[in-house]
């Protein structure tokens, strides 16, 4: 079983993405699944730290322009857009990119800064995708959600995730 995680560790987002799918990553790779992970190369990245761990890591470039970063429809982008340090279609694309030389049997994406219209993007280049979210504030087009938040109920993601 192979499994790329795409999440990102910055001085804006802090580290607990990262490390959380990290942790997955370990008990994971334990049981014999080869883990990967697609970061961009953020100030304040882990991108050392998850390769010094044993784990294949592509860093993605991050936008040299203000105009790369897809503000121009906010109402219809997440809270935390900002955060990927790009345009979500061209972070689709590079993730594409990615998962295509390393065909993963699931895709788990630990992202704030992402939600549907990019897992939608990018379905075609995973067998299945897994969303971690903690905020139920986004729609996700995903086979799993985990949201580790105590009292979570199911009902608090309808209408934000396919049956």
């Amino acid at each position: 079983m192979k499994l790329v995680f795409r999440t990102d560790a910055s001085l804006d987002i802090g580290t607990g993405h990262v490390m959380r799918c990290l942790t997955l990553a370990q008990v994971l790779r334990a049981q014999g699944a080869d883990c990967h992970f697609i970061c961009r190369a953020l100030p304040g990245n882990l991108i050392a730290r998850i390769s010094d761990l044993g784990f294949g890591v592509v860093a993605l470039p991050t936008s040299q322009s203000p105009d790369e970063l897809g503000t121009q429809d906010t109402e219809s982008l997440p809270a935390h857009t900002a955060w990927l340090g790009g345009n979500w279609r061209a972070d689709a694309d590079d993730t594409a990119t990615a998962l295509q030389s390393l065909r993963p049997d699931w895709l788990v994406v630990d992202h704030y800064a992402l939600d549907r219209a990019w897992e939608r993007e990018i379905r075609l280049f995973c067998n299945n995708l897994m969303a971690i979210d903690d905020l139920v504030d986004r729609p996700h087009d995903c086979d799993v959600l985990l949201d580790q938040t105590f009292g979570r109920e199911e009902g608090d993601y309808a209408g934000l995730v396919p049956q």
